[in-house]
């Protein structure tokens, strides 16, 4: 932001008369220093109402706003992993100031890294006057704090009408300082100790308590998300560990975690991410997590797309006894389609539309086949978009029948 900018932000706020704060004592939501510039933005809780402040760090305010929580703009957006950006806009006469602050995801060499952020923008009726952002290392937030209180005193929803979500708010304590974990109903409470922490954005305290979680054995929640920490976070990265915890989720019988925790051991065997590059048993893998993995036939249509690339590896040749790999490679990527993945369906219909263009003979033996086994017209309907839950779920499983007659698979 240009100086006169600033300068008419500062001559600005000083037109309206400080707001007076209830007496009672704060409690800190957010302050963040701004980037380029000596100011200071905060939102606390006094009381039942939030307080906006803007100034020199350490000084005198230049402006004050106070609203009532029952009245206050406030709403939540979706951020990185399983951070929640939320969103204040005070008020004061035509000018809006707005308040955005989470998480972010990182930049290399660590983009799985959850990097704080703040951002002011000063509205003027309706027009954007002026945006700030915070220095990220500047950041200090309470995550949820505003929800918690607004919970309390008997709001239920968002600004813009969406209910607030119900979960637990809790600032959990570091794993070896908290107590044993315990069954909650189909969770246990180190898990949710593990989301609570996750949510505030510290990795290494959530990835503690999933630990011991996954070791309690109630269920596969916490194993799977330590694997994934220990698979993407670059500070605590350890593939043995993610090995480990996603083996076990992947072997177990949770049909909405197997498959995508077959799906990272299969991208890490393809790739040869921590291991040696194996595509047999990348092959196995991400046939699970496309095909095979539970008898719902819930899919993670990543791995779909994996899966393909796999078969294309596996067989750049014709194999004796197995089919074409570019038709068993079109099969993988129309079921990844079935679970509504625009990128994985635009790639398969591609995939179709090229090889019809040269002529690819595996085209008319697929449909030669599927024909035969009344299962569609033409292998060009895979791809087509169903109209409803039972239509596509049909579709899957003559994806998967396809899929384990051509190989013989049980």
């Amino acid at each position: 932001m240009t100086r006169q900018l600033l300068a008419i932000l500062v001559a600005m706020t000083c037109l309206f008369a400080v707001q007076p704060v209830d007496a009672r004592a704060e409690e800190t939501v957010l302050t963040c220093r701004i980037e380029g510039h000596d100011r200071e933005a905060s939102v606390a809780i006094a009381g039942d109402s939030a307080v906006y402040r803007y100034g020199p760090p350490g000084g005198q305010a230049e402006l004050t706003l106070t609203t009532p929580l029952a009245d206050l703009d406030y709403r939540r957006n979706s951020g990185a992993g399983d951070t929640i950006d939320e969103v204040v806009t005070f008020n004061n006469g035509n000018t809006a100031y707005r308040v955005a602050a989470g998480f972010r995801d990182g930049l290399a060499p660590d983009p799985s890294a959850l990097v704080p952020f703040g951002r002011l923008t000063v509205f003027r009726n309706g027009k954007s006057l002026a945006r700030l952002t915070c220095r990220p290392d500047s950041v200090r937030r309470t995550h949820d704090l505003l929800l918690s209180r607004m919970r309390a005193i008997g709001r239920e929803q968002t600004s813009d009408g969406e209910p607030f979500p119900n979960y637990p708010i809790d600032y959990p304590a570091p794993a070896d300082q908290s107590p044993p974990c315990e069954a909650q109903s189909n969770v246990d409470s180190c898990w949710s100790r593990g989301v609570a922490a996750a949510r505030g954005g510290d990795l290494r305290a959530a990835l503690g308590h999933y630990d011991m979680s996954c070791d309690a054995g109630f269920n596969d929640l916490g194993c799977y998300e330590a694997g994934k920490i220990y698979l993407h976070s670059r500070a605590l990265r350890d593939y043995a560990r993610a090995t480990a915890r996603l083996t076990r989720v992947c072997e177990g019988d949770d049909p909405g975690q197997g498959p995508y925790a077959c799906k990272y051991l299969g991208w890490m065997s393809l790739t040869g991410t921590g291991t040696a590059r194996d595509l047999d048993g990348a092959w196995d893998r991400l046939a699970k997590a496309c095909f095979l993995h539970n008898g719902m036939i819930t899919i993670d249509p990543e791995g779909c797309h994996f899966l393909a690339e796999t078969i294309r590896a596996v067989q750049k040749t014709p194999v004796p006894g197995l089919p074409d790999s570019d038709f068993l490679a079109y099969v993988a990527l129309a079921q990844g389609c079935t679970d509504d993945a625009e990128t994985v369906c635009d790639e398969a219909r591609t995939f179709y539309a090229t090889a019809a263009a040269r002529g690819a003979t595996w085209i008319t033996s697929c449909d030669e086949i599927v024909r035969a086994r009344n299962l569609f017209d033409s292998c060009r309907q895979m791809t087509a978009a169903p109209a409803d839950y039972e239509e596509m779920m049909a579709l899957r499983r003559k994806l998967v029948a396809v899929f384990r007659e051509e190989l013989d698979v049980e």
